[in-house]
């Protein structure tokens, strides 16, 4: 069986992914060696001599160096080794490079893993991460844990904790949802309020009913906005802002903000009007443009209301993943194109800025401006939570 760099990124990543894929897998050329009854194939994208060391390159394009590109490099080090090749590997990325270490003992237990997992005569059951929304399988995934009541579908609950948790008698959400918080901080190892969030999680799953911790203060004012970004895979920015019920839309990049100043003016008509955003991501690129831009966003600021923070601070929700629109959902908010999420957006982003294909731009737009109507009626509803 061929296991590639990527496949075994995989398979690191989510077991079951990987074993769903493994028919699969297509042969291609690239630095090849034979394990334990496995063809290795892993790549490099260049290599050179640096002080008389023969060094093999990754390039990733991203700021920082994140873990799967240290899996992709551990593997392509294992299969130099078995090779008997003399070698080191750097990861290059935007903002500088790194020598990786050797991992080869780490890389042979999750081939020996690999093994027992294609062997199964059942494939793994799912587990969920921060790359589940974007896999093919998640909606998969996300019904068969639900049929079952996984304790994986609960906020909190990864794969050690799930099986400790199984060993000490919670086999399903209903069992944790009865369960002492005492009994589980002493059985995970956990704080008190950890484990007291971990058995309300599960009540809300249970119940399908969102849990409030305490009431929800959100400024009061007769004008509001609702504002979120889009970002494509360089430094295209698309900002959407929600006004009295009317959607506006701004195109920025770190090179062209001319409707920069078209957004802030906008932002300028109501001065005492709340701002609602969806987690940090939002506010940091205002930040950036502020900058870029030498722009007093002293006015902005304490406007912004991250309703991401509001929603995790008073509210337990019958989710396994708090994002907006897992949030929203739950609230009956429905996007246009259910199938649409943040990874289309990028890339739809990345499509316009290269082609001019104003139809992308439009399903982008809508995206855009659901995720800007979503916010308001999230914020509508936890108002009401706070006054029911």
């Amino acid at each position: 069986m061929v296991i590639t760099q990527d496949f075994f990124t995989t398979f690191y990543i989510c077991h079951r992914k990987a074993y769903l894929l493994k028919d699969q897998i297509q042969s291609s050329e690239g630095i090849e060696a034979d394990y334990k009854g496995f063809r290795l194939i892993a790549f490099a994208d260049e290599e050179r001599e640096e002080n008389g060391n023969k060094i093999f390159i990754l390039r990733r394009m991203s700021k920082n160096v994140r873990e799967r590109h240290i899996i992709e490099s551990s593997f392509l080090y294992f299969v130099l080794h078995l090779r008997g090749e003399d070698a080191q590997v750097k990861i290059e990325f935007l903002k500088g490079e790194k020598l990786v270490k050797p991992r080869d003992e780490f890389i042979s237990m999750m081939i020996d893993a690999m093994k027992e997992v294609f062997e199964s005569p059942s494939d793994p059951k799912p587990s969920f991460g921060y790359e589940c929304k974007e896999c093919p399988f998640y909606k998969e995934c996300l019904d068969l844990s639900q049929k079952e009541e996984d304790l994986s579908l609960i906020n909190g609950v990864g794969d050690k904790r799930k099986k400790v948790l199984i060993k000490a008698g919670f086999k399903d959400v209903d069992s944790l949802s009865n369960a002492s918080p005492y009994e589980i901080a002493k059985y995970v190892g956990i704080s008190l309020d950890e484990a007291d969030s971990i058995v309300k999680q599960a009540r809300s799953l249970k119940d399908h009913r969102p849990i409030m911790l305490k009431k929800v203060n959100l400024p009061y004012s007769d004008h509001e906005y609702f504002f979120d970004v889009e970002k494509d895979d360089e430094d295209l920015y698309l900002f959407g802002l929600l006004v009295d019920d009317t959607y506006h839309h701004f195109i920025l990049s770190n090179d062209n903000w001319n409707e920069w100043f078209d957004f802030i003016k906008i932002l300028s008509l109501y001065p005492n009007a709340p701002i609602y955003h969806y987690d940090r991501f939002d506010k940091d690129v205002m930040k950036k443009f502020g900058k870029i831009s030498n722009t007093d966003l002293k006015f902005v600021f304490p406007r912004f209301v991250d309703l991401y923070s509001t929603v995790r601070n008073s509210v337990i929700m019958p989710v396994r993943f708090y994002s907006l629109k897992d949030v929203a959902r739950s609230f009956g908010f429905n996007w246009r194109n259910k199938d649409f999420n943040g990874y289309n957006a990028m890339m739809a982003l990345s499509k316009w800025r290269e082609e001019g294909d104003y139809s992308v731009m439009e399903e982008l737009l809508n995206y855009n401006e659901d995720d800007c109507r979503a916010l308001k009626v999230l914020k509508e509803a936890l108002v009401s939570m706070k006054n029911g």
